[in-house]
């Protein structure tokens, strides 16, 4: 008996034979599908042997090249309490605001350095950060954090 499944990715008709495990991908989204993890997991391995500073050279390390400028911005919005009081304040709500400052300097960091992983590089040198206060309109603070960097090639 044959079973005819519509691909979940590509919307294709695929006929599959009974007895097999029947997908929700047709064959050729699957392989697409495997190339992009195997992709992202190379891109892992690779971030983790970069070099990130925040001084133009690194120590006992030769630049062989350099790539260019590597950059992002994350700007979030943040709610402010009608009673905010400086108890309060302290008791909690820096802290949270604190958490997403910081997660959005690591992301901005991590896509500098993936941006220097697409240019051929294995480092960022010179990274400098900005933290911004945009506006504030209707009990909400915009926020930008961004990060600037060189890629470079570092003699390994």
């Amino acid at each position: 008996m044959s079973w005819f499944v519509t691909c979940s990715q590509c919307g294709k008709s695929v006929v599959y034979e009974s007895g097999q495990k029947i997908p929700e991908l047709c064959p050729a989204c699957a392989e697409t599908v495997k190339k992009e993890a195997k992709r992202f997991l190379e891109k892992e391995e690779r971030r983790k042997e970069m070099i990130a500073v925040g001084v133009p050279e690194i120590q006992e390390r030769r630049i062989v090249k350099t790539l260019g400028l590597v950059c992002d911005e994350q700007i979030f919005g943040m709610g402010l309490p009608n009673d905010a009081t400086l108890e309060k304040f302290n008791g909690g709500i820096a802290l949270t605001w604190a958490e997403r400052v910081r997660r959005a300097r690591e992301t901005s960091i991590r896509s500098i350095l993936a941006e220097a992983i697409e240019k051929g590089g294995n480092g960022v040198v010179g990274i400098s950060l900005t933290y911004e206060v945009l506006g504030y309109e209707q009990d909400m603070v915009m926020v930008l954090v961004a990060a600037r960097g060189t890629a470079v090639v570092v003699e390994q």
